[in-house]
């Protein structure tokens, strides 16, 4: 199933009219008097309920194959910084990976092939600091189409966040929903950062037709590319010159935004560093035929 840009305002029409429908309170309500995670936080259908209706009024994101990898290939390394609103692209909204990353492509926890096609968010303060409700929404093996699952509360603070997982630090152990969750979060960071190109994608006359005729209105859709990096070569940061080239590999970087006074990760994507001229050193192996 691919979701394009295109899609996305009639794909978010029809998770919203699914979660206000009686099949969608009675999927809330399951949810909240089964699962020991909200039942432990005294939340019922309706507040889950409101919760998703809330993020799918929200800002319309589309991401495209290249930049869902790196996004998920990113999140690997990402240290689970402490969140604030200002991160967020937008205080709530519905983000979707055109061809899902391969890290969302696996089992549910309940052994279910599943793919995950993206997510939904929305902030919420309840009077104990403010916690992001993200719900994924995904295709399982047993369904045929997307569907959202349970949403989750994800507080900014990650010491409160492993708290509530049960855990005192990150593992290498992730299900579906922690690798959406690093993804999701790099993918937030990455957009507004220069490798990546934003685009606004209008919908279509006759989506807007579609839409206006199922009572939701038109919005547009940002659609998130990855801009191919430039190599950099030649003489170092240091003004030293070099006599080799070198592969650098993509990592985060600490980066300090002056004016919010924070320090936040950006991505320095891979790249050849050094003379052009100069050979290769620390470089994979290639062996090339010629005729």
């Amino acid at each position: 199933m691919t979701i394009r840009a295109v899609d996305l305002p009639e794909v978010r029409a029809e998770l919203a009219s699914f979660s206000e429908s009686p099949e969608g309170v009675s999927y809330w309500q399951e949810h909240a008097t089964t699962l020991d995670y909200y039942r432990a936080r005294r939340l019922d259908a309706a507040y889950l309920g409101v919760a998703v209706q809330d993020s799918l009024r929200g800002a319309l994101f589309a991401v495209t194959g290249a930049m869902g990898e790196l996004a998920a290939v990113a999140g690997q390394s990402l240290d689970l910084f402490d969140m604030e609103l200002e991160d967020l692209p937008a205080p709530a909204g519905v983000l979707m990976f055109e061809e899902p990353p391969a890290l969302l492509q696996g089992v549910d926890a309940d052994g279910t092939p599943t793919v995950v096609h993206g997510a939904t968010w929305t902030v919420r303060d309840d009077g104990q600091g403010p916690y992001i409700w993200i719900t994924a929404a995904a295709v399982a093996r047993d369904h045929g189409g997307l569907t959202l699952g349970g949403p989750a509360l994800i507080p900014f603070s990650m010491s409160q966040y492993l708290e509530s997982v049960g855990r005192s630090e990150m593992t290498r152990e992730k299900n579906l929903f922690d690798h959406l969750l690093t993804t999701v979060r790099a993918a937030w960071l990455l957009m507004r950062q220069p490798l990546a190109e934003n685009t606004d994608v209008l919908p279509t006359r006759a989506v807007r037709k579609r839409l206006h005729r199922i009572g939701h209105e038109p919005a547009s859709v940002r659609l998130i590319e990855l801009r191919r990096p430039r190599s950099t070569t030649g003489v170092g940061d240091s003004g030293r010159g070099y006599y080799h080239q070198w592969i650098v590999r993509g990592h985060w970087r600490q980066q300090w935004h002056p004016k919010r006074q924070v320090h936040r990760p950006v991505w320095i994507a891979p790249h050849v560093k050094g003379p052009e001229d100069a050979p290769l050193i620390g470089g994979e192996k290639v062996n090339v035929l010629k005729r």
